[in-house]
């Protein structure tokens, strides 16, 4: 099967991965569109001659033909995060992701790439991969309501990337423990993803734009998978942060190792970064 030639995109949320994918689309050549919520990034997405616009999906919108005007493209990035804590409501992440589906579906377009979550998945003690079995926790199953939107009854051409924990830059894991006491979790192995990597990902599906690439689920976490106190310890220099005292619980928590290898050895992706212990941050002064 022949897909369209992709030279519109257009990304949905350009937040802290949002907008350097707008960027680097841009450096691709692509003609790009992105939304946000912050004012003062509309300022910069019109000055890169990206077509911003502020839409807040609330989960419904207001503006619909702005909306409609956003995906007028070849393909949508859809990077809103689920924000659990602030929408306790389980389908509400899964109402703004239908508020998108339903305009795609009145409109040409019908490549979308998703960003989810392998948060999805149970703390099952072994090694995942996209057909274990997914968690029935609250916030696992606000999101595979949302990925359902995308991949069931619709005729989408849908990829979900479940994402690992988004690290690199200001992400510094030692910012998340710095002077914590006591915490049990160290000695877990690390499911992290350098954000350029996804980045990287994203551009390579839509570089591709075949069978392979579409309508597909993805893991998108680096290789390998030091344990948390390693990763704690060697991110510490970044910003002088105090390193945290750990226990030996009777009982070791719960766990899991994602594994990506299908993104691998289905459309040839490589990670830049496979080591979580070699992701770069900016340093900081605390």
């Amino acid at each position: 099967m022949k897909f369209s030639e992709i030279k519109k995109v257009s990304v949905i949320g350009a937040g802290w991965l949002g907008f350097p994918l707008v960027e680097k689309l841009l450096e691709k050549g692509y003609q790009v569109k992105a939304s946000t919520t912050t004012e003062s990034k509309i300022l910069k997405l019109r000055e890169m001659g990206v077509k911003a616009y502020n839409l807040n999906f609330s989960p419904t919108i207001a503006d619909i033909d702005q909306l409609n005007d956003l995906l007028d493209t070849d393909a949508v990035v859809i990077c809103i995060p689920p924000r659990f804590r602030q929408h306790q409501l389980q389908t509400y992440h899964a109402e703004q992701i239908k508020v998108i589906k339903d305009a795609i579906e009145n409109l040409p377009v019908n490549k979308v790439i998703y960003t989810s979550s392998t948060g999805i998945y149970e703390n099952s003690n072994k090694e995942i991969n996209e057909n274990s079995p997914t968690s029935t926790s609250p916030k696992a199953k606000s999101i595979l309501l949302a990925e359902e939107v995308l991949r069931i009854n619709t005729d989408l051409d849908a990829t979900i990337l479940r994402l690992g924990g988004l690290m690199g830059y200001d992400r510094i894991p030692a910012k998340y423990v710095d002077g914590k006491k006591d915490l049990n979790y160290g000695d877990i192995p690390v499911n992290y993803v350098f954000r350029d990597d996804v980045i990287r990902a994203i551009l390579h599906i839509l570089d591709l734009n075949d069978h392979n690439a579409w309508n597909k689920v993805f893991n998108l976490v680096a290789p390998e998978h030091p344990p948390k106190r390693l990763v704690y310890e060697s991110t510490a220099k970044f910003g002088e942060y105090i390193l945290p005292t750990y226990i030996n619980p009777e009982t070791p928590p719960a766990f899991k190792i994602i594994n990506s290898d299908k993104i691998t050895s289905k459309i040839g992706f490589e990670f830049l970064f496979p080591n979580p212990l070699e992701f770069e941050y900016e340093s900081f002064s605390v």
